[in-house]
């Protein structure tokens, strides 16, 4: 995981995922930050805007 501020009030926030496609990384990014952001008493106010993914090739794709 990586966090970025962007603005005064704004992160962006990078994670790292091993899933079968992009829907289901971007549902696992947005359930952990959501719980990250719900849990923690001083992001009170923060909200997660949006959510993307990209495909990164790697070792687990089977290539040879």
């Amino acid at each position: 995981m990586s966090v970025h501020r962007t603005a005064p009030d704004e992160v962006t926030v990078g994670v790292f995922s091993l899933a079968e496609s992009l829907l289901e990384a971007e549902g696992r990014a947005a359930g952990l930050v959501g719980r990250a952001v719900a849990a923690e008493p001083e992001l009170d106010g923060f909200a997660v805007l949006s959510v993307g993914a990209t495909l990164v090739p790697g070792p687990w794709w089977g290539f040879e």
